[in-house]
Parts: C-alpha cells; sequence; structure tokens
C-alpha cells in the first residue's frame, strides 16, 4: 500500500506548527488520486473551536492561541499516527483519515470531541474550556472530487452549529435536496449559466439613477431565470459562495467598463463573501481583473472606483482586524465599502466602529415596515447615525410609493427595491424576474 507523506515544500501554520491550507489541500488532493487507483476509502474530519471569539475577545488574543495550540496538541494526541491534521483556519482544523470507512470516521471524530469537551487548559492563571463543533465525509460516498468533499463537510459543519454546537454531523446524513441544488449551482457555474441581474438604485432627491447592484442569476436552458433566493442558502452551506461572487464581480467589471460615461459615473454594488475572502488567489484574480479594466478606462475614471464592496455582517469574521486586512486590498484599489442588512444584527455598530465604509443599507425588513411609527423611529435613529458618520444610507426593499416617500422624508440618500424597477439581464430587455 502506498504511504501518504506530505511534499518537502508543504507550508505550515506559524501558531499551532500544522500543515496550512494551501499545502494540506494539496495533501489531500494526492490522497484522492491514491484512493481512486486502489478503489480505497478515506475519511475527513472538519472541526471548529464552538464561541472562540467569547475566548480572544473576553481574555485576549494571547489566551485565544493557547487554546488553538493546546487543542491542536490534544487532536494530534487522539488522532492516530497514519492519521493528517491541518489548521484549515481561523479556528478551524481539517483531519484526513486515509484508509478508513465512514464508521471509524465519525467513532474518531467522537472521540476528539469528547476530548475537547474534558479538556482543560490554563494559561496565565486562567482556565479555559471549550466544545467543537464537528462535521465527517468520507470519499467516495460524500464525493468524489476535493470540491464536493470540502462542500458537504461544510454543510455538514454549518449544521452541527445551527443545531446546538458540541455534536457531529455527517455529511451523508444531509437532505438530498441541498445536494441538489448544489449540483444544479455547479453545473450551471462550469456552463456559464451564471450571469448578473442589474436593479438600479436612485437618488431619492432627485429621482435619478445612481447606481446598480449585481444580482446572481441561473439562466436555465430554456432561457428562464432561477432567483438567487433559490439558491444562494445552499451555495452557503455548501462553500460555493466564493465561486458565485467570482464570476458575477467578473462580469461586473466588463458591465461597468461597457456602460462607463462620461461625467456621469454610477456605482456598481457587488456581494462578496467571507468564503471569497478566504481564497487569496480568488482576490488577486479580481484585482488584477480590476486593474485591468480601469486602464482601458484612460481617465474616466478617478482614484475612487465604480465598484463597492458590499457584505453583510454574517460574512464578517469574528475577528474583526482579519476582516479589515482581507477587505484592504480592495480598499487600497480604490473601491468602496458597504454594510449590506443593517439592522438585523445585535453587533452591526461595532463594525461600523471598526471598518470604513462607505454605504450603510437598511435592513429590508425594517423599510418594509417604515409607515409603523415605532420602526419609523428606528430607522430616523439610523440615518442620524449614518449622517453623523459621513455615510450614505440606501433603503432596500422600497415597493411603493408610500414607503418612498417616507424615507425620503426621514432624510435616506438612496433606495433601491421594484418601486424604482426590477433587476435586468444585462444582455436583455426582459426583466429577470
Amino acid at each position: 500500500m502506498e504511504k501518504l507523506i506530505p511534499a518537502a515544500r508543504d507550508t505550515y501554520d506559524p501558531l499551532t506548527g500544522l500543515l496550512d491550507r494551501t499545502a494540506f489541500r494539496a495533501l489531500l488532493e494526492t490522497e484522492r488520486e491514491r484512493s481512486a487507483r486502489s478503489r480505497q476509502q478515506f475519511g475527513l474530519i472538519l472541526f471548529d473551536i464552538d464561541r472562540f471569539k467569547v475566548v480572544n475577545y473576553g481574555y485576549g488574543e494571547q489566551h485565544g492561541d493557547a487554546l488553538l495550540m493546546s487543542l491542536a496538541k490534544l487532536a494530534r494526541e487522539t488522532l492516530r499516527p497514519t492519521d493528517f491534521l491541518s489548521s484549515w483556519g481561523g479556528q478551524e482544523f481539517l483531519c484526513l483519515l486515509p484508509d478508513t470507512d465512514k464508521t471509524a470516521t465519525e467513532d474518531l471524530a467522537e472521540r476528539l470531541r469528547r476530548a475537547i469537551e474534558a479538556a482543560i487548559v490554563s494559561h496565565a492563571g486562567v482556565e479555559l474550556r471549550a466544545t467543537a463543533s464537528f462535521a465527517t465525509a468520507c470519499y467516495p460516498k460524500d464525493g468524489d472530487d476535493t470540491d464536493r468533499l470540502l462542500a458537504a463537510l461544510g454543510a455538514a459543519l454549518h449544521q452541527a452549529k445551527a443545531t446546538g454546537r458540541n455534536r457531529v454531523v455527517a455529511a451523508s446524513g444531509l437532505h438530498p435536496q441541498l445536494f441538489g441544488i448544489g449540483r444544479m449551482l455547479s453545473q450551471a457555474l462550469r456552463e456559464g449559466r451564471v450571469v448578473p441581474a442589474y436593479q438600479p438604485i436612485v437618488d431619492l432627491k432627485t429621482g435619478a439613477v445612481v447606481a446598480e447592484e449585481a444580482l446572481a442569476r441561473i439562466v436555465r436552458p430554456n432561457h428562464s431565470t432561477i432567483p438567487a433566493s433559490a439558491f444562494i442558502d445552499a451555495a452557503h452551506e455548501l462553500q460555493l459562495t466564493y465561486q458565485l461572487d467570482r464570476i458575477i464581480i467578473l462580469q461586473t467589471f466588463s458591465h461597468c467598463v461597457a456602460t462607463l460615461q462620461p461625467n456621469a459615473q454610477r456605482a456598481h454594488f457587488v456581494n462578496i463573501s467571507g468564503n471569497l475572502l478566504r481564497h487569496p488567489d480568488v482576490v488577486m484574480e479580481l484585482l488584477a481583473e480590476a486593474s485591468r479594466n480601469c486602464a482601458a478606462c484612460a481617465d474616466l475614471i478617478g482614484p475612487v472606483k465604480p465598484i463597492v464592496i458590499e457584505v453583510t455582517e454574517r460574512e464578517l469574521l469574528d475577528d474583526l482586524s482579519a476582516t479589515r486586512n482581507m477587505l484592504q486590498p480592495f480598499l487600497d484599489f480604490g473601491m468602496r465599502l458597504a454594510l449590506d442588512d443593517f439592522g438585523s444584527g445585535y453587533s452591526s455598530y461595532k463594525y461600523l466602529a471598526d471598518l470604513p465604509f462607505s454605504f450603510l443599507k437598511i435592513e429590508g425588513s425594517l423599510i418594509r415596515r417604515v409607515a409603523e411609527p415605532r420602526v419609523r423611529t428606528i430607522v430616523q435613529g439610523i440615518q442620524r447615525t449614518a449622517a453623523d458618520l459621513g455615510l450614505i444610507t440606501l433603503a432596500e426593499y422600497v415597493e411603493n410609493a408610500q414607503i418612498a416617500d417616507i424615507v425620503r422624508d426621514i432624510g435616506i440618500d438612496w433606495g433601491q427595491g421594484y418601486h424604482f424597477g426590477k433587476p435586468v439581464l444585462s444582455n436583455s430587455d426582459r426583466q429577470a424576474e
């Protein structure tokens, strides 16, 4: 039997000494090829330390680092000598179990879960305890290539955290519909049928179109379209959002150049997920393409670029310093930053304090109810805060004239919604939905 050995050129996480994400993915691909030749199974365990930010923010990063190092050591000791462990990013770890079936993989994951739950980590006079959420998958049952296996693991981990944490969820136990949507999305990406539909954004004072948002759509072979609401949740759970973001942003760059008018520069809002920010190769590709497109525009574009990076609170990392570092290349290029769905999360103000946003998009469910006195008072408070911070405010889901009049009277700057226009495919005059 062939023995899996890391390559000499592999790189390691400086904190834990484990193989880093890039090196481990290469090792995983080698194991997949070996197992395909020998018709053997192998198992994967992905685990994430629960509520790690409580330690990192509550006690300080040194205590957080001590916890990660101790739990990495514990995991190495719990795994078998033939298994491999990596630092997959942040507080996530990925284990590769050669020649291991589904039952043995789940048993080992449960042993790891119990070991972490029972562990006490002492650092600088503080005793730290932790739990972890686990996902398992097996080749080839849960995926016959690396991307499908990782997508299955991501979906199972999401389920483990969503259903209470400190548990093991097997990818094979997930609802088949999730993977059906994932296969549809993957096929559409391969065939170039994921396209942006652009929804206008207007200046509420003048009524002029000042921007547009690129929204993902899948075009069926019969040319009808599928809105993002039908597949975005599955994309999140299957870790496919970075591929969606990439293709929509690249097409928006081209659309931006094609529609650029002298002295009438519109902003183009594009969504970026935390999943994309964790793929530095994709970030570099996007910035290179942005540079090429901007060069083609000669003097029509100044230092402030038309592209606005839109993020939601759920996509931001717990570590705001790390989030800012990941976003910084886009900001350095001249792109601006928008916080979407403001008002939907308890900690949104923290992000406003720590990240350099230029735009604030107010959560749609608040705008839909803005005629209610209590909700209107809340939106007025958000508007005053944004004005004091020098941010441009944008009301989403403006669906009728009454809502448009109210948000205009409140002082909100821009509006977006069916009252102003539905999303439209760039290569067609018909509405995308």
